[in-house]
């Protein structure tokens, strides 16, 4: 029992590094995009279609006073190589607290910020960002009354300085907060899944979008 204990660990432990190796790529993105940590699952369901499911206690956070520090979250990212508005609907059927899909602008492991929308610590599906430069802040923004919505990343892999709009219709666009990040030499965008508090998460990421330009007019980025 303990040798087939140890064989069906060791063969989890090939699979994820296969998958994390792996090129990924759908049409939608003009960019090779790869995983970063374990991901229970993921699939690609069309041009602009996928779904990550994320494992159990999973979660990307550094308290603001650096007691908590966590990095589990499965994240398939990719490298843009000028401006970006990287636009998706994120859909998922919620199961614990703090269960949540994102997108995400990730430098490094103390760099990073992630829009999130998340089934908040009173059971509701809200908007929240977090932006992490050596630790994070966390904000709770506003209440969504389905289990889906629209968000937008607009940013540079240049610049430091980036933005994240939401939209309930995917017509009309809110600017919901603008920040900088204190290093971006490395900076990745992509999509990602996290369950802090439950035993995993499916996360569902449709109408995907990916442009390689600026905004002509950044409140309603356009």
């Amino acid at each position: 029992m303990k040798i087939e204990k140890l064989i069906a660990g060791l063969l989890a432990v090939f699979s994820m590094l296969n998958i994390n190796a792996q090129e990924i790529r759908m049409n939608s993105i003009p960019f090779a995009m790869h995983f970063e940590n374990e991901v229970k699952e993921y699939k690609i369901l069309g041009d602009d279609h996928l779904s990550i499911t994320a494992p159990g206690k999973t979660e990307l956070f550094i308290s603001p006073d650096g007691g908590f520090v966590a990095n589990q979250t499965p994240r398939l990212i990719f490298q843009p190589d000028s401006d970006f508005i990287l636009t998706s609907t994120i859909k998922l059927d919620f199961k614990a607290n703090w269960d949540a899909g994102a997108l995400l602008v990730y430098n490094d492991d103390r760099h990073y910020a992630k829009f999130c929308f998340e089934q908040d610590y009173t059971g509701q599906p809200r908007i929240v960002t977090v932006v992490c430069n050596e630790t994070c802040d966390d904000c709770n923004s506003a209440i969504v009354e389905k289990n889906e919505v629209n968000y937008k990343i607009v940013g540079s892999s240049k610049n430091n300085v980036f933005a994240f709009y939401y939209s309930e219709d995917g017509k009309s666009w809110f600017l919901l907060r603008a920040f900088k990040l204190d290093k971006t030499d490395n900076i990745r965008i992509g999509f990602s899944a996290q369950s802090p508090a439950g035993d995993g998460c499916i996360v569902d990421f449709s109408n995907i979008q990916f442009q390689a330009k600026k905004p002509k007019d950044w409140w309603h980025v356009e």
